[in-house]
């Protein structure tokens, strides 16, 4: 026990200390957007067509590269502009994979292999466009969560000491440190259940091409790893798993993961997130299978 203890407290430090620079980045492109983007302005840049305004928060990830650790402030953020629930719960979904770094991450850790990366790309665009054209649906005029205190206060530079710097930084602090206790509890449960859940038996589901699906999306769930880091874990398995399931892996665990899930709840309706869950889920599942029976063959 005290080495398992040991082991949990190495692991939870390691989660929070891993990301902290993206939650850093999160926060500050919220107090960015907070001081020079103004809803006006927001509400004229967005297309009128529900489809549109969709695809255009799925590819935003291109041009605000956060990861699934920053991306929520960010997002809030945008929603307390104007956005639509729809097009942020599309942002925070798409965000973590479709952008620059991630991208070259995973090309990094596959040595090159641009299918696994277009793949996995096509893969997480498919849940988020899906899940923000059923949001659009079902909740057309919805916004997400307020954020509360200060880093709500639409103030400007002329009304603040030391200008515009100090107006970033100060809303960057408030909201760092409205999200700081959901990140530290997300990564606790994450470290517990890597301590203290047995994994011995993945192995040997690795050689069935279902079994294999089944095994690493909820350990991707479980797991929680930054979008940056997860493909070199994924890189681990492939000499067990199959390809849909090294996909699978690095889809799921951005979009249903433990450590941002107490943050997902606070910023989307509750029926929202099931709906995310199941489709996420349901979607990667089928996807994974017709990769597996694509590349292996039937």
């Amino acid at each position: 026990m005290p080495g398992r203890l040991n082991e949990l407290v190495v692991v939870f430090v390691s989660i929070v200390l891993q990301s902290q620079p993206f939650v850093l980045l999160g926060v500050f492109a919220s107090a960015v957007v907070q001081r020079y983007l103004s809803a006006e302005r927001l509400a004229r840049w967005l297309p009128r067509s529900r489809l549109s305004v969709v695809l255009l928060a799925s590819g935003f990830g291109f041009v605000a590269p956060v990861c699934d650790c920053g991306v929520i402030p960010l997002a809030r953020r945008l929603g307390a502009k104007g956005l639509p629930l729809y097009a942020a719960t599309t942002f925070i979904l798409a965000a973590p994979v479709v952008n620059p770094v991630v991208l070259a991450s995973t090309a990094v850790a596959f040595q090159g292999d641009w299918t696994i990366v277009g793949l996995r790309m096509a893969m997480s665009l498919s849940v988020a466009v899906t899940v923000g054209l059923l949001a659009a649906t079902l909740m057309p005029d919805a916004q997400p969560q307020s954020v509360p205190g200060p880093a709500l206060t639409a103030a400007s530079g002329e009304d603040r000491r030391g200008g515009a710097l100090a107006d970033v930084v100060e809303h960057a602090v408030a909201e760092y440190f409205d999200i700081s206790l959901f990140i530290v509890l997300g990564a606790l449960f994450t470290a517990v259940t890597q301590t203290f859940v047995p994994r011995g038996d993945l192995v040997a589901l690795g050689s069935s091409r279902i079994g294999s699906v089944v095994a690493l999306m909820p350990l991707a769930t479980l797991l929680s790893i930054c979008s940056e880091a997860d493909a070199f874990v994924a890189r681990a398995f492939a000499a067990t798993f199959s390809t849909g399931a090294l996909l699978a892996f690095m889809t799921i665990g951005q979009i249903v993961d433990l450590r941002n899930g107490l943050l997902l709840f606070r910023t989307l309706p509750g029926r929202l997130v099931a709906l995310i869950v199941v489709v996420a889920y349901g979607l990667i599942f089928v996807e994974s299978l017709a990769v597996n029976r694509v590349l292996l063959g039937p």
